[in-house]
């Protein structure tokens, strides 16, 4: 069974003991998993591990002069780390699930730098000061130093609003009092 968590965690190992940058580690396999998923036919195994390492490694070598005669030559760690943990995702059959590697290794960031993201759904758009203080209330409630907010429209909300902070769900919309109101008239007991 593959299990994102373990593969975060040894990517940011790895990047540790070569002394790469985990947000620099995330912006290389950003960049290159999907040059590997473009790749044509099967991409498994221990031999096109070995093709796709030969391949990264000549772009990475034009790459590297074109940048040698430009002047701006850098050698990274975290590039050579995500380099070899995206040939190891190859030879495991596991290149598959780099994506949700990538989502878990953002929600481990967004964490390690205590970055809440929520969603609110809405109808009408915030006006004056509601994004600030609902930013607020999220950071008062989960301790965050920073929130970011997404916002989607949901006119069959009627009104108000729905906040989604990771698992968690504050339903303030005027369709969820509606429900509530009708469950509570349809079980006889009037609110008493």
């Amino acid at each position: 069974m593959f299990v994102p968590e373990h593969w975060v965690a040894a990517f940011i190992d790895s990047l540790q003991a070569q002394g790469g940058e985990t947000d620099e580690g995330l912006r290389a396999l950003e960049v290159l998993a999907p040059w590997v998923a473009s790749l044509p036919g099967a991409v498994f195994g221990s031999s096109a591990a070995e093709k796709l390492e030969k391949l990264i490694r000549a772009a990475m070598a034009a790459a590297n002069a074109a940048a040698i005669a430009e002047g701006t030559e850098k050698s990274s760690p975290s590039l050579e780390v995500a380099v070899r943990f995206l040939v190891l995702m190859v030879k495991k059959n596991a290149i598959r699930h780099i994506g949700t590697v990538i989502d878990e290794l953002k929600k481990f960031l967004d964490r390690k730098n205590g970055i809440v993201k929520a969603t609110v759904e809405y109808v009408l758009p915030p006006e004056g000061g509601e994004e600030s203080r609902i930013k607020e209330a999220v950071r008062e409630r989960t301790g965050a130093s920073s929130v970011v907010l997404t916002w989607q429209l949901k006119p069959e909300l009627i009104g108000g609003f729905r906040l989604h902070i990771g698992d968690e769900v504050i339903d303030a919309s005027i369709r969820s009092q509606l429900r509530a109101m009708e469950a509570c008239l349809a079980s006889g007991d009037g609110g008493n």
